[in-house]
């Protein structure tokens, strides 16, 4: 369950949201004025994201260990000229449709 708390209610009842995302595996959204600003996450659930997230960048570290070394003048040419050459087309042929 997600609790939605103001950042004043929470400020109250701090020792209750502990208890209740650090035991009870709940989540809290603080928000002030009605904008959430921060969450409160149990631990294990943090760790698990951190986790994931270092996967996925060893992930694309592979990646670019496996990709030709290509000087960046070199990318920044190609990529210009993709550019210019959608610039010039008509606006229904850049969405696909004739």
């Amino acid at each position: 369950m997600t609790i939605v708390i103001g950042a004043r209610e929470a400020r109250r009842r701090f020792a209750d949201l502990l208890g209740r995302v650090g035991y009870g595996g709940e989540v809290a959204i603080v928000e002030r004025s009605g904008k959430p600003m921060v969450a409160l996450i149990p631990v294990d659930v943090y760790e698990q994201l951190v986790a994931e997230r270092e996967a996925r960048f060893q992930v694309l570290d592979r990646i670019r260990a496996r990709l030709p070394e290509i000087p960046e003048e070199e990318i920044e040419k190609d990529v210009s000229q993709a550019i210019d050459s959608l610039r010039k087309e008509p606006p229904e042929e850049q969405a696909g449709t004739s």
